[in-house]
Formats: C-alpha cells, structure tokens, sequence
C-alpha cells in the first residue's frame, strides 16, 4: 500500500513539474508564440531550449534557434527575444534566409516591427547566386530590400569586384544604390 502511496504521489510531482515547464512563462502561463501571437506579425519561434526572465521581459532561445515571421527565417546559436515589442539579439551563427538570399553575421540585432536588422562581427554577408557582398557591418530592411555595408566592404557582382568602405545595394534594382 506504501508503494503505491509512493508511486502516486512521484506521478503527481511529475504531473507538477510538466505543467510548469510547459508553461513557458512562469506567472503568466503564455509560450513565446502565444506572446508573439498577440502582435500583427505572428512571428513563431522554436529552439532547443527556452527560459523567460520575468524581471528583463525577455525569452532566451538557446540551440537551433529559429524564429519565422513575414517570409524569412533567423536562426542562430542563442537569442534573447523581446515578446512583445518583437526585437530579436541573436548570437552564434546568425544567419536570415529569404528565398535564395542570405544574410550572415557572428551577432545580429533585429527589429522585427521595423522590418530592420543590424549584423556585427569580423565578417557580415550578404549572398544570392551571382552576389556577394561581405563587410564588417551590414543593415537590412526587407521591406524595401535596401542593404547598407560598412567597413571593408568587398562587393563580388557577375565578375566585378569592388572594394570600399561603404556600399549600400538595392536587392530589387540589383544595383548599388551609392
């Protein structure tokens, strides 16, 4: 009879602890999607592990992370993420895919309600077949497909090779801007 007692009372602290973990947010019983949902972009996140910090306000994605929003993709290491007014500081690896574009940099910070990224690190890219243009810093806004290089920027077009230190490209246009 102890036994069961026993074996009753381990299977409801099991229960406990998984009502807790998938709560996502303790207090609030909100997921980062459930957060997210709440905005005009929906973006959705997954990563291998995640915790929500209730004195920042902020979620921390860790391994594989990935966030989907508005036809592209982030993915990176690690990210701390901002719910509710949808910025994003992405580390290790940061890299937005859209279509056949790509955007890498060591750290990323984006304002998804901007439609902006910033990418840091010793070499930031941009890439698409028959393109490539890396620099020490690079803003993207994929609203208007505008990327702005700066520092050491090596511009690789269709057999043209550039160097400057500083280039900003119209995705749309295929064409530097200035």
């Amino acid at each position: 009879m102890n036994c069961i007692r026993i074996s009753l009372l381990m299977l409801g602290i099991l229960v406990s602890m998984f009502t807790l973990c998938a709560a996502g947010s303790p207090g609030s019983g909100n997921t980062i999607n459930a957060d997210m949902a709440k905005s005009k972009y929906k973006p959705v996140a997954s990563a291998d592990n995640s915790s929500y910090n209730e004195e920042t306000g902020l979620y921390t994605l860790t391994g594989n992370v990935c966030i989907r929003c508005q036809g592209f993709t982030i993915t990176a290491d690690t990210a701390k993420v901002n719910a509710s007014t949808l910025q994003v500081w992405a580390d290790g690896h940061s890299l937005i895919t859209e279509g056949e574009l790509r955007f890498t940099g060591d750290a990323l910070y984006a304002e998804l309600t901007e439609n902006t990224a910033w990418f840091f690190g010793t070499r930031c890219g941009c890439e698409r077949p028959g393109l490539a243009i890396h620099s020490d810093n690079m803003q993207y806004n994929w609203q208007t497909h505008i990327v702005i290089f700066d520092g050491h920027v090596l511009y690789m077009q269709k057999g043209k090779n550039h160097t400057s230190s500083h280039l900003e490209y119209d995705l749309n246009k295929n064409d530097i801007v200035r």
